[in-house]
């Protein structure tokens, strides 16, 4: 029989773990995928699209859009649209609030010439390759 260390503590991470996932979604055993929406990238010789599962969005400036050379940034807000203050909710899975998500594309893209559309909850964003980005030199100190 191998003797373990007395931990006063040890009692309590049941309760600590409960309480990250109540609090953290997406963290623990939950799964991830329910709480961030589901992109795809996909390359064409010329282009690099993106296409997201945003559903809930409802106005244009609810959402915004960044680029900048092969890092994109989606982020935006969903909104609850139940306005009845007496309904009383026995399961939620759906979420509303804030959301931010940074995607690595797999190539330069300009933001120049971009193309995006919303339709029936579905982001889709087309973006042209920088065939000639620019390129920086890091001079390295030597002691």
């Amino acid at each position: 029989m191998a003797l373990v260390p007395y931990d006063p503590l040890r009692m309590f991470e049941p309760i600590w773990d409960e309480m990250d996932r109540y609090f953290r979604p997406g963290r623990g055993n939950e799964d991830l995928s329910k709480w961030l929406y589901r992109v795809d990238v996909d390359e064409t010789p010329e282009n690099v699209i993106v296409t997201a599962e945003i559903p809930g969005i409802e106005n244009k400036e609810d959402l915004h859009i960044e680029v900048n050379e092969n890092m994109l940034t989606i982020q935006g807000e969903t909104k609850r649209s139940k306005t009845e203050t007496e309904q009383f909710s026995h399961h939620s899975e759906r979420y509303f609030g804030r959301f931010n998500r940074t995607i690595t594309l797999p190539a330069v893209v300009k933001a120049d010439g971009s193309h995006a559309t919303y339709k029936n909850g579905v982001l889709e964003l087309t973006f042209l390759k920088d065939r000639h980005p620019a390129a920086r030199s890091i001079e390295v100190d030597f002691h």
